[in-house]
């Protein structure tokens, strides 16, 4: 049996060699997501091991709530630990490292956007062996006056060696440096696209107002193990309030840190690699089912000359087995070329993950492998069956025919129903309570429901298609309806994968456009402002403030009408710590701060009235009427009265509202976060804008935003989202498109006879692969519709429930996006059906006739 399965495949390798390419193309995703999540942590745990390099003993204050590297709540270590650790025996150099915030400007004089980050100075150890980082061109700072930045941002503004840079310090002035040499600082997983800038130590200090340092670091004389000189200075006066480790320990945990985001993002690839296996899946299944349709009478002979049921059974499994494997190891080898293009196209959309390598391991190797064979043979396991109930007496026929028609039969329904009433049960409990993964488990039993009643759905949908078409473009697509029609099954089961990618795509398109126009309804309605003034990008979180000068100067310009500056601070609140507290001038209320309310009204916020968010209410045990009590710096605590709960999820304001006297009075704020600005009434937006311009030319950092500039960057955002998602959901959909050809190639050879009959009967070779992409494209539509309806569906119910949990929004059906997807996927299956029509227009109607008889 086995040399026959081995013949039997040889004859037929052309006949599989698209299904070897779908499961091959499956395992590369899953292979290259592995080879990538491995590539990455090696390239995490390499750069770290070099960050680390001849450091033998570390110590670093304990962690505090503040996750914002080199923020002013950081704790640090005294430079006096410093001199400690020095002088234990066996330390044979130490040294301080420094980490601040230090805005680096370019040549025109404003901060270099960082995507929102903050710029970071750091400082130039004494030892060259406890840098840290490699001097990639030019020397390191020898003076006060002297700076190097990293290597790739003076490659991208470029800088040359020699020239002024400018730098920001803490306080706000603008200080000048020269540019003396570049820096590569490997894989840094707080600095991400950040600036930095290398000072000398006492500059560093100088520009960055950091009270001590964030690690200190020390060398150990030759011979002295990490261990007893980490024990040594652990056992210093005072060293328990910091965290002591050796130098291998803190390479581990910065890179285990860092490698936490590699993890998410290998997981998240991993999805799309189940879906294109599963997509593979259906592609196996369809083309084995063809396979033993096709080799009926092949079969029946083998029952004839003494085959058992088993031993058929088996024979299809095996070569399922030998395919699996085949196409395993070729998608392992794509697999390697696969995790190199993930890597650039994460790099491309702005993702910061380290380079490298590529790590193949044993172990994903055999991951691959048997995941890729295990998918082939399960989806072979119908078909075989399926191939021991072909009859013995079926070889003395002519020619082996599958009926017309497939027998639906009770269990399709029954399996249908008790998943879609499963299916919408799941759901509507999921979107009574906002249950992300209710409403999806709810999805995929329904979409199970819509797949099992696939072969009933498909005549009446082909018939509803074609009788336009089949009304004017006269008979080859009147015949392409028939032959779409006749065998529901095997168009159902081949348009199932292409739906599944429409599907996920309609879906997640619309829930991201929803999101979208739900903010951009929620800012426009709450905050309707003209300009937005501001330290960096809008989403900036670098604690950069806007001095009460500007906001002075902006008050006072009469072609400016409202101007309200917004405050924030973190504080303890009711006992709850990192609480956000703020607070808005009063005249913006109503105006250009119109937050949706809960309870209460926005106004009544006043010296001892605070507003609060709604998620504040069950945080702090308080809502409209109570009282809570916010620890200042300079106020102590102060208790105000709630006079109003507010959505504050997403927008300007903080989870606690005060008014500007009490909040000015308990915090002191030396400026403000974001300066809210409507133009004076009669004044054109050039001249506002004008004046806007020039009160914030003096200070670098400052920004001007507009509504305008929020949608475009929330639109950039989303459509690159929308861009990475669809080319992760490309391979799925490049397999359901070979499902599509393959079908249609072995739907060819199964129907020759047919061809040249039809050939015969004045058929032309033009009109006969007309007749094949007009099934093809039949083949797509009804994939669209069941997609595009399903994903709309699904989409719809898990926006709806979440934004009735979050007080309202938009839900958003993105009509140009779903078209373009309709339009791409009905052109790639016109596309995948081109090779089988050629061939099928190429066989001489004499010669299958002959052949057939």
């Amino acid at each position: 049996m086995l040399r026959k399965t081995l013949a039997g495949l040889r004859y037929r390798k052309a006949r599989l060699a698209l299904s070897s390419i779908a499961i091959a193309a499956g395992v590369a995703f899953v292979t290259g997501t592995l080879v990538m999540g491995a590539s990455i942590n090696a390239a995490f745990l390499g750069s770290f091991a070099a960050g680390a390099k001849n450091v033998d003993a570390a110590v670093t204050p304990h962690a505090s709530g503040d996750n914002e590297l080199g923020s002013d709540t950081d704790p640090t270590v005294p430079a006096s630990v410093l001199g400690r650790v020095s002088s234990v025996p066996g330390v044979a150099s130490a040294a301080g490292r420094l980490v601040g915030q230090a805005q680096l400007l370019d040549d025109s004089g404003k901060a270099i956007d960082n995507a929102g980050l903050p710029g970071f100075g750091i400082n130039l150890t004494a030892d060259p062996a406890l840098r840290g980082f490699t001097v990639a061109s030019g020397h390191v700072p020898e003076t006060a006056s002297q700076v190097a930045v990293d290597k790739t941002t003076a490659a991208n503004e470029n800088f040359r060696l020699g020239q002024i840079v400018r730098v920001v310090d803490h306080d706000g002035r603008v200080r000048a440096f020269h540019l003396v040499g570049t820096v590569d600082l490997g894989v840094n997983n707080g600095f991400a696209n950040s600036t930095v800038t290398v000072f000398e130590t006492a500059t560093a200090f100088s520009v960055t107002s950091r009270p001590g340092y964030d690690q200190i670091i020390a060398r150990a004389v030759p011979g002295a193990s990490q261990a007893a000189l980490t024990d040594r200075i652990g056992a210093l006066p005072g060293m328990s309030g910091y965290v002591v480790q050796t130098g291998a320990q803190l390479a581990t945990a910065e890179a285990s840190s860092a490698g936490a985001n590699t993890q998410q993002l290998q997981e998240g690839i991993l999805a799309f690699a189940v879906i294109a296996l599963v997509v593979a899946c259906i592609v196996i299944y369809n083309t084995f089912t063809i396979l033993v349709t096709q080799r009926g009478r092949e079969l029946a002979l083998e029952r004839c000359v003494g085959a058992t049921r088993r031993q058929v059974f088996g024979a299809m499994l095996l070569e399922s087995l030998i395919v699996g494997l085949i196409a395993s190891a070729a998608g392992v080898v794509a697999g390697l070329g696969l995790a190199w293009g993930l890597e650039r196209l994460f790099a491309g959309f702005g993702a910061s993950i380290p380079t490298g390598p590529l790590v193949l391991a044993p172990m994903t190797v055999a991951i691959a492998v048997i995941t890729g064979t295990a998918v082939t043979i399960a989806a072979a396991v119908l078909p075989a069956r399926s191939a021991t109930r072909v009859a013995p007496v079926a070889a003395l026929s002519s020619q082996y025919e599958q009926p017309d028609s497939v027998r639906t039969g009770w269990r399709r329904v029954a399996v249908a129903a008790v998943f879609g009433v499963a299916g919408l049960v799941v759901s509507f409990e999921g979107a009574r309570n906002a249950g992300l993964v209710e409403i999806t488990a709810g999805g995929v039993l329904c979409f199970v429901a819509v797949l099992a009643l696939g072969p009933l759905m498909v005549p009446p949908m082909v018939a509803f298609f074609g009788w336009l078409p089949g009304k004017f473009a006269g008979p080859t697509v009147r015949l392409a309806a028939v032959n779409a029609r006749r065998n529901p099954q095997r168009v159902a089961a081949t348009t199932a994968a292409l739906t599944i990618g429409l599907t996920l795509m309609t879906a997640f398109t619309t829930v991201i456009s929803s999101a979208q126009a739900t903010s951009n309804e929620r800012i426009a309605a709450e905050y309707p402002f003209d300009y937005l003034v501001q330290a960096g990008a809008i989403t900036s979180s670098s604690g950069q403030l806007v001095p009460q000068r500007v906001v002075n100067v902006l008050t006072a310009s009469p072609a400016l009408g409202l101007v309200a500056p917004v405050y924030g601070q973190q504080a303890t609140v009711n006992g709850a710590g990192n609480t956000g507290v703020g607070a808005v001038s009063q005249n913006a209320f109503g105006l250009t701060v119109k937050p949706a309310m809960v309870s209460g009204s926005i106004t009544a916020v006043g010296p001892g009235v605070a507003a609060i968010g709604k998620a504040e209410v069950t945080k702090l045990h308080v809502g409209q009427g109570g009282t809570i009590a916010v620890s200042t710096p300079h106020g102590g605590t102060e208790r105000l009265r709630v006079g109003a709960v507010y959505q504050a999820d997403g927008g300007l304001l903080p989870q606690i509202l005060l008014s500007v006297p009490d909040f000015t009075r308990g915090f002191r704020p030396a400026g403000a976060q974001q300066v809210l600005i409507n133009g004076a009434s009669g004044v054109s937006t050039a001249t506002s804008r004008a004046a806007v311009n020039t009160a914030i030319a003096s200070d670098p950092l400052l920004t001007i935003n507009t509504l305008a500039d929020y949608r475009s960057a929330l639109s950039s955002a989303v459509n690159t989202l929308i861009a990475l998602f669809g080319i992760l959901l490309g391979l799925a959909l490049l397999i359901a498109l070979f499902g599509i050809s393959n079908t249609l190639t072995l739907s060819v050879i199964e129907r020759t006879r047919e061809s040249a009959l039809l050939r015969a009967l004045g058929l032309t070779r033009s009109q006969l692969r007309q007749m094949l992409l007009t099934e093809a494209l039949y083949m797509a539509m009804i994939a669209a519709a069941l997609g595009v309806g399903l994903g709309t569906a699904f989409a719809w119910t898990l926006v709806n429930s979440f934004l009735k949990s979050a007080g309202g929004g938009v839900i958003s059906i993105p009509f140009a996006e779903i078209t373009v997807f309709v339009v791409v996927g009905a052109a790639a299956a016109l596309l995948a059906a081109v090779l089988p029509a050629r061939r099928a227009a190429r066989v001489s109607a004499v010669a299958a006739m002959a052949d057939a008889g």
